[in-house]
């Protein structure tokens, strides 16, 4: 009994390797499935793994080519960058040196403008002073005046008179002599004519007409005497001529003037009336003389 039971216990102890080892037989398939398993899966995620690497070394590839290209075209740009730097600090360093020119130029400025001011200065006192004296001056003159303002209104009219009356003598003593001459050396009819112009073709109103007419052998000549005669003294005359004319129905040969004194514009309308004229022209331009001498009008 005793050995059956030994037998039994060594048998189950036998039992219990057998299973042991069975399970963990069982235990290691499983183990070895698993790693299989996770072998196969492994493997998988290794070749995802070199894929997305691959794609990586290619994206990096990429990035290396664009950020190459970019920093290409970023030293470019920069290099553009700098030189016009460097052209805008020339052109500030040019602007410096103009200001500085500049504010020479106003330092320069300033030292006139002083000057101009220090000699504004002096100028207005000079003025203060010579308008005070001009004041003083001017209030003399005017009292001055005030004491001599009969005087001189007396001066004026003894002179005016005296220009007048000598005037007229002139052309009287000239008339007089004219006729005597003319009357009892060369036997010519000397007439003082003085008549009335009622139409007022002269002067524009009746009034009388008075004119110095010669007559020799059919030949009338018609003269004026003044002591000074102006275009205007001309024109007169000519009505006068063409006046007498119109009067008598007769024909005048010659109209003569004779004066000391011509005023320049005289002349030429003596010369565009066809009226002599006789007078001393050294006062004269020559352009004015050598025209008269070239239409007949005689000198002295």
């Amino acid at each position: 009994m005793e050995n059956l039971g030994v037998g039994l216990e060594g048998m189950n102890v036998e039992s219990f390797i057998l299973n042991e080892l069975k399970n963990l037989n069982t235990r290691l398939d499983q183990v070895l499935s698993l790693i299989i398993n996770d072998r196969v899966h492994f493997d998988e995620k290794w070749a995802e793994n070199e894929r997305k690497w691959i794609g990586n070394e290619q994206k990096w590839a990429e990035n290396e080519q664009k950020w190459a290209e970019f920093k290409s075209y970023s030293d470019e740009k920069w290099a553009a960058n700098d030189a016009r730097w460097d052209a805008n600090d020339a052109r500030w360093d040019a602007n410096d040196l103009r200001w500085i020119a500049n504010d020479a130029r106003w330092d320069a400025n300033d030292g006139r403008w002083d000057a101009d001011d220090l000699k504004w200065e002096i100028n207005d006192i000079r003025w203060v002073s010579i308008n005070s004296i001009l004041d003083d001056l001017i209030a003399s003159f005017l009292e001055f005046k005030k004491d001599n303002l009969k005087f001189d209104e007396f001066m004026r009219v003894k002179v005016g008179a005296l220009g007048a009356r000598w005037g007229v003598a002139t052309e009287n003593s000239y008339r007089s002599m004219l006729e005597s001459i003319l009357v009892k050396s060369f036997n010519v009819e000397v007439q003082n004519f003085i008549g009335l112009d009622e139409s007022g073709t002269v002067f524009g109103r009746p009034d009388q007409i008075e004119l110095d007419i010669i007559i020799k052998n059919g030949v009338l000549i018609i003269m004026e005497l003044k002591s000074s005669i102006s275009k205007n003294d001309l024109y007169i005359f000519e009505r006068k001529v063409r006046w007498y004319e119109s009067k008598f129905d007769i024909v005048v040969n010659r109209a003569i003037v004779v004066s000391p004194m011509v005023d320049r514009w005289a002349i030429a309308v003596a010369e565009k009336l066809k009226i002599e004229l006789f007078s001393n022209f050294d006062d004269l331009h020559f352009e004015f003389s050598r025209r008269l001498k070239t239409k007949g009008i005689r000198f002295f």
